[in-house]
């Protein structure tokens, strides 16, 4: 496959209750394969398609896992429709992410499906290679970061924290 003109990713923006609390699955970007002027932001848990026909509801619990060692439990407010295979030899199926974002100049030329979703109990660990400075953070603290220094998050997710903010009430959870 031609990566020249589209980086096809999945993203979870993962949340929990915790002590009555929201909170989010960030970590720190830093890909060690090149410099990157994204590197020392947070980010989540995402990644390519990087297997031919790969579904996008394994490909983002494949990320999840690759860089929290967190387990999928359910992508929150999930819509898809049934796979289609007229022809017999084909397949293709309908679905509905969160939100879609696109890199539209500098970096690679990303689009990706960000999802919302949780995760089975436990507490995300750095995966070597993949994460670091894995961690929940509040909801609060994640808006306030957004809102007040937004270079400090990276740039392709910023329009997905957008959505965010504005469809979940993160004050009264």
């Amino acid at each position: 496959m031609d990566k020249k003109y589209c980086v096809p990713f999945v993203a979870a923006i993962v949340e929990r209750q915790h002590q009555g609390r929201l909170q989010l699955l960030i970590q720190t970007r830093w890909n060690t394969k090149y410099q990157s002027i994204y590197n020392g932001t947070f980010e989540f848990a995402a990644g390519t398609l990087d297997i031919e026909y790969e579904n996008v509801y394994t490909a983002v619990a494949r990320e999840i896992k690759e860089e929290t060692g967190m387990v999928l439990k359910r992508i929150i407010d999930d819509s898809q429709t049934k796979v289609h295979s007229p022809q017999g030899v084909d397949a293709a199926f309908g679905f509905r992410p969160f939100c879609c974002t696109q890199q539209l100049r500098e970096g690679r030329p990303w689009v990706g499906f960000i999802f919302r979703c949780e995760v089975e109990d436990g507490e995300p660990q750095d995966q070597a290679g993949e994460s670091l400075n894995v961690h929940w953070e509040d909801a609060t603290v994640v808006k306030q970061i957004y809102e007040e220094t937004p270079e400090k998050l990276f740039t392709l997710e910023l329009p997905a924290w957008d959505y965010y903010f504005q469809n979940v009430n993160t004050e009264s959870l």
